[in-house]
Formats: structure tokens, C-alpha cells, sequence
């Protein structure tokens, strides 16, 4: 009974091997009879991967620059003009053992003054013999991890014994935050929407290919076929143009994304841009998930009329 029971699974196993050989070469030659139906639908797939794909690029890269913007807004924390080293060496274990500061860097008065004529240029001459006299003070500048609270963390440094001024830039602050929140809600929804209409246009589009071959279907049918019989090959056939259609896509992607960073590099550099090695893996993945998806349910969907027969 074992030998047969093995004997049995191994002969369900060839079966199922055979069946799947028969569906896949049934999807590639059904491509390629319908070879212009199939080209349209592959360029559909494309031409949607393509979009949805500059989209989450640039929407990455507007969130990566609204993150370097929030690094570069830095909250100066000016202290007393007579306090000690010690006390300000103990301000300064206070503040970077706060769990929301990202960096607190000491710019003593006379590191400020030297920046200050540096920032003068050619005028630099005026601050002339401040040197004895110093007028500025020592100060902490800080970056937070979350710009969001700033409120709080200002009214915790306020607090502390030997600052005497903090300036927080509360507009600015408030003004990036706005602008990178807006980022990514519409970054959200903007691709979001995206995907819908790409379902839709891929599945109107693989709809033409199945109705074109609509009496086919009917005979198949009326013969005795089952539905998952008659459905596997045009899923398959939905797979593979949806896989095409995203290894055109991300290679028109990869070359548009490439090229722009090169001339955006010789224009300009104030702020940098995510490299295609760091986002391509999961880019790559979204694209061949999103792509055979897309044709599979296609094509699966537009088969349920014609085989109500």
C-alpha cells in the first residue's frame, strides 16, 4: 500500500508538471498569436509602471529633502555671559541625553565671532579689535530628530540654570512642517489613486484581448473544459505581459532616474538626492509584484462573463 501511495503522488506529481507546462506554453502562444493585442497591453503595463514609478521616486525625494530641511533647522541655545566651563559642560550632557536631539554641537563666543567675519567676507574688517571685548556669547546649537517637538523641548531648556536665551525659529519650524506633511499625504494618495486607475486601464485593456477571443472560450466550453482549465492559460498569459511590461518599465526608470541625478548634479547642489542603488531593490520588487498582479487579475476578471455559458 506505501509503494502505491507513492507511486500515486509521484504520478500527481508529473501530472501537475505536465499541466502547468501545457498552461504556460498555451499563455506564450497565446501572446503571440494575439500578438498585437498583447503589445498594446504590455505597453499599457508599461506606460502605468512608468508613472507610478517616477511618482514614488519623486515622492521619495521630496520626503528625503524635507528631512534634510528639518536637519538643517537648528535651535540656538544661547547661555550666560559669566557661567563656568563646568556649568557648561553639564548643559551640554543634559541636553544630548535628551532622547529627541539628533546633534548638539558648543560654538564658544570666540568661534562665533570668527564665523561671523567669515559670513562678512570683505567687510570683516569692522569687527576689528572685538577680540578683547567679545560681545557674543557661548551657545548650544541643536538638531532635533523630530522638529514636531520643538515646543517641548525648548520649554525643557528654558528651564535649565545658565541659558539665557533660546532661539527656536518657530515660523520656520512650523512653516517646514506644514510643507512636509502636505509632502506626504499627497505623496499617499496621489499614488494611491495612481494604482487604481493602472488596475483599471490594464484590466479594460487585457478585457479587449479576452473578448476578441470570446467563441474560442464558448467552444472550449461547450467540450467539456472546466473554468480553471480554461482560465490558468489566460492567467498565465496576463502574468507574463505584466512581468514584461515591468522589466520595460524599470529599465526606462532606472535610465530617466540616473541621467536626471547626473544633470542635476552639474546644476546644482544644495540638496542631495537618494541614489537608484539605494531604492531599486525595493522598487524592483514593488514593480514585478505590482505588474504580474495587475495582469493576473486582469485577465482572471475578464474571463468571469465568457464562461458563464
Amino acid at each position: 500500500m506505501a509503494i502505491l501511495s507513492v507511486m500515486k503522488r509521484k504520478a500527481y506529481m508529473v501530472m501537475k508538471v505536465r499541466t502547468f507546462k501545457y498552461f504556460f506554453a498555451e499563455g506564450v502562444r497565446s501572446i503571440w498569436i494575439n500578438r498585437l493585442m498583447s503589445l498594446a497591453s504590455i505597453g499599457t503595463v508599461t506606460a502605468c509602471l512608468l508613472i507610478f514609478g517616477l511618482f514614488v521616486l519623486f515622492s521619495i525625494n521630496l520626503n528625503y529633502i524635507g528631512n534634510q530641511i528639518q536637519a538643517q533647522c537648528e535651535i540656538q541655545i544661547f547661555l550666560d555671559e559669566d557661567i563656568s566651563d563646568r556649568r557648561i559642560e553639564e548643559i551640554g550632557v543634559r541636553i544630548r541625553n535628551d532622547k529627541n536631539v539628533s546633534s548638539c554641537v558648543l560654538e564658544t563666543k570666540e568661534q562665533a565671532l570668527e564665523n561671523f567675519k567669515t559670513q562678512l567676507e570683505d567687510d570683516a574688517d569692522l569687527l576689528d579689535g572685538l577680540e578683547q571685548d567679545n560681545p557674543l556669547r557661548d551657545s548650544y546649537k541643536v538638531t532635533l530628530n523630530d522638529i514636531k517637538a520643538a515646543d517641548e523641548f525648548i520649554k525643557r531648556v528654558e528651564d535649565m540654570d545658565g541659558v539665557a536665551e533660546v532661539t527656536n525659529r518657530k515660523k520656520i519650524l512650523d512653516s517646514i512642517i506644514r510643507i512636509t506633511d502636505f509632502i506626504r499625504n499627497l505623496s499617499f494618495w496621489s499614488m494611491l489613486l495612481l494604482a487604481v486607475i493602472s488596475v483599471f486601464i490594464i484590466s479594460n485593456t487585457i478585457k479587449l484581448a479576452v473578448f476578441a477571443r470570446r467563441k474560442e472560450i464558448s467552444i472550449m466550453k461547450f467540450i467539456g473544459a472546466t473554468d480553471s482549465f480554461i482560465r490558468w492559460p489566460f492567467v498565465i498569459e496576463g502574468m507574463i505581459i505584466g512581468l514584461i511590461g515591468t522589466i520595460i518599465a524599470f529599465g526606462i526608470i532606472s535610465y530617466l532616474y540616473n541621467y536626471s541625478l547626473n544633470v542635476i548634479a552639474n546644476v546644482m547642489d544644495i540638496f542631495k538626492f537618494k541614489s537608484f542603488a539605494e531604492i531599486y531593490h525595493g522598487l524592483l520588487g514593488v514593480f514585478i509584484i505590482l505588474g504580474m498582479v495587475i495582469g493576473m487579475l486582469g485577465s482572471a476578471i475578464s474571463l468571469r462573463k465568457y464562461l458563464k455559458v
